[in-house]
């Protein structure tokens, strides 16, 4: 007589409760096996290759955007996916490699297969060569560039050392043998030239890309400030003669003379016909 396996069971049980016989099962060899494969799950990877050749890339930093948690890649190009978390149904994933473009990855929660990914090497840029030369008509005017304009050709300059070599001197002793500077005729006659000649008699002058007048007197600025011309002159105009101006070698540490031609910097225009002295003080 066949019985049923559930009877089976159940009567099996019945017979040991009732005989006192402790109860015990074993399991299954195709239950157990079957129970351990649900419970492996299997590891998530990425791979990362060259764009150019499909060569695996080794040191591939794979960062979770999420919380700054990153693995790198094996020489294999690979590496494990299992230290990412999810926001909602996504994890999101940076790729880097020096000397390659980074590159951005999502992904997916639901989805658990192993992904493929390929970076492109970094556009290497070409040298940069340059012709562009310095260019005092751009430069701001101020004392810190004072040795950069120097060194053009647009201008003479004088120095503290220059000053303190004649301290009981006037500027104009200085001026006098600057670029672009002379001393106003004293000639006679009459006319709108005449007067600018007689104006300038003796004293440190330009002659003015502009004629007439023959002379002009040059727009003076002192710390990079225009002087307002209407408080007389910052400094000695005529040479050989005591120092009576507001500035002197004394107080004084150093001059620009710019010829009424040449290019100077925007903040020194003054008058466009003549030239510029720049005073800059102690």
């Amino acid at each position: 007589m066949r019985i049923g396996v559930a009877r089976l069971e159940e009567w099996c049980v019945r017979a040991m409760i009732c005989s006192g016989m402790p109860i015990m099962f074993v399991a299954s060899p195709v239950f157990s096996q079957t129970t351990d494969s649900a419970r492996q799950t299997p590891v998530r990877m990425i791979g990362v290759f060259d764009a150019r050749n499909g060569q695996p890339l080794q040191g591939v930093q794979v960062r979770d955007a999420f919380n700054g948690s990153y693995v790198v890649t094996t020489a294999t190009g690979t590496a494990r996916l299992d230290f990412l978390t999810f926001r909602g149904a996504a994890a999101f994933v940076e790729l880097r490699k020096l000397g390659y473009e980074a590159k951005q990855v999502i992904v997916s929660r639901a989805d658990t297969a192993s992904i493929t990914e390929v970076l492109e090497p970094a556009v290497t840029l070409a040298p940069v060569v340059t012709t562009e030369t310095y260019r005092i008509d751009r430069d701001v005017g101020r004392w810190e560039g004072f040795e950069r304009r120097c060194q053009s050709r647009s201008v003479t300059c004088i120095r503290t050392e220059d000053l303190e070599r004649r301290p009981t001197a006037n500027l104009a002793d200085f001026l006098l043998h600057a670029e672009g500077v002379t001393i106003g005729a004293c000639g006679g006659g009459s006319g709108h030239g005449s007067a600018g000649r007689n104006a300038e008699c003796g004293k440190i002058a330009m002659k003015p890309v502009v004629i007439p007048p023959a002379y002009c007197e040059p727009t003076f600025f002192v710390d990079g400030f225009e002087w307002n011309s209407h408080m007389g002159s910052p400094a000695d105009m005529a040479p050989n003669t005591p120092a009576q101006a507001p500035y002197t070698p004394n107080n004084v540490k150093a001059v620009e003379v710019y010829p009424p031609e040449r290019p100077r910097p925007l903040r020194f225009q003054g008058d466009p016909t003549c030239g510029v002295v720049v005073i800059w003080t102690k």
